[in-house]
């Protein structure tokens, strides 16, 4: 088996950028860690997918929240219902960016081996 490096591509344009670069809170969080790999470990997740996730924690948080208002007076209800809607509609677009790599192969090509090379 053949083990090679692994290159990392730049797509940004550096050449001219000598100023340092900001220290962010996840910079910080790292310098704090005993393991600075817990913080930095990167695993490589489609951006549909990614966004799937992203979709179906906020629509399951609102749905969650809803449950915690009162739907006794007029307002109450139409914030709850407003909220259950939202969560739905949003869990709905979840279930579509899980499915879309799946029911539409064509739209995202996928790369092949013989381009990296």
């Amino acid at each position: 088996m053949k083990v090679e490096k692994t290159h990392v591509i730049n797509f940004r344009n550096t050449a001219g950028n000598d100023r340092p670069k900001k220290r962010e809170f996840i910079d910080v969080v790292s310098d704090s860690v005993m393991n600075p790999r817990d913080v930095n470990d990167m695993v490589a997740v489609p951006r549909g997918i990614f966004k799937a996730y992203l979709l179906i924690m906020s629509g399951s948080a609102l749905l969650a929240l809803s449950n915690l208002i009162k739907g006794n007076k007029s307002s109450g209800r139409v914030a709850r219902n407003s909220m259950i809607i939202a969560g739905w509609i949003l869990n709905t677009l979840s279930a579509i960016y899980f499915a879309k790599p799946f029911a539409f192969k064509g739209n995202s090509p996928t790369i092949k081996r013989e381009d990296l090379k």
